[in-house]
């Protein structure tokens, strides 16, 4: 009975060191600013300064990277950030945030040598942000067109799935806003723009537009933005090591929240945007 323990835990182990070194693993730790402007001090009960609103903080992640023989290409983060929260836009904020991500994608149809079909699945969940986002979960299956030429990539997709948002409580029940009044999931589409290019061996840019939009009406819902650059070089820290610089802008539509006996929006604000610094590091297994 021990022995057949031991050859279990063996078996266990071995498999899950071929599951592990299956994987690639990467870290990141850097700094940001979670800027969210054009704030309205239309309600004094709120507390919050007219104007823009900039916290400070540190972050750091979890990266899982693979791709599969059949070229499947599979990816996932966890995020967190911790901020220096001085404006309190919610006036009760534990100052702690998250950013999850599940991006899959893979070969649907080659046309030629530069151009295919893919499919996608897509996944992200943004918890507890400076700005009011109490939770917010996107889930969608795609399909798109790439085209690649050199260092250059252009990828044009659409896809159809769930979105969800809750606002955090606190400030919309100063603005006159009951808890029932802040959370909205309904069926959505997609459709979103994404390019990079590779200027050298070392240096690289991306780019990245998407809109969302409710399925019944095509009522917009948010608007993405994102751009990163990326320098990678042996001389930098240590073998594939990266520095990245990345803004991210995010437009919300919060006019579905709107109600005219209140009579001012559930929010002073409706954006925020993410500017981060960070390196990253390739994580061994041995």
């Amino acid at each position: 009975m021990r022995d057949s323990y031991k050859v279990s835990l063996l078996l266990s182990s071995l498999l899950l060191s071929t599951a592990i070194n299956a994987f690639d693993f990467e870290a990141s730790v850097g700094v940001h600013d979670f800027m969210v402007s054009d704030i309205k001090g239309d309600v004094p009960k709120d507390g919050i300064s007219a104007g823009t609103s900039h916290t400070l903080g540190v972050n750091a992640a979890i990266y899982v990277k693979h791709q599969t023989a059949s070229k499947i290409n599979f990816l996932a983060k966890a995020e967190a950030f911790l901020d220096r929260d001085k404006d309190h836009l919610d006036p009760d904020h534990i100052p702690v945030w998250f950013d999850f991500l599940l991006d899959i994608d893979g070969p649907m149809y080659t046309i030629n040598d530069k151009s295919a079909l893919k499919w996608y699945i897509l996944m992200d969940n943004r918890q507890n942000t400076v700005s009011c986002i109490e939770r917010e979960v996107r889930q969608h299956l795609g399909l798109g067109y790439e085209y690649k030429s050199g260092g250059f990539r252009f990828d044009f997709n659409l896809y159809a799935g769930f979105y969800y948002i809750e606002i955090d409580d606190d400030t919309p029940v100063a603005r006159g806003y009951m808890r029932q009044d802040t959370d909205d999931g309904e069926a959505s589409n997609v459709v979103e723009f994404e390019a990079a290019y590779d200027f050298s061996k070392n240096w690289s840019i991306y780019g990245n537009l998407k809109r969302y939009a409710a399925n019944t009406g095509m009522e917009n819902l948010e608007d993405n933005a994102e751009i990163r650059l990326k320098y990678s070089g042996s001389n930098f820290l240590t073998d594939g090591a990266t520095l990245n610089l990345k803004v991210k802008y995010v437009q919300y539509n919060f006019d579905r929240f709107y109600r005219a006996d209140v009579g001012v929006p559930i929010l002073p604000f409706d954006n925020d945007t993410l500017i981060q610094a960070y390196v990253t590091v390739p994580i061994a297994f041995k």
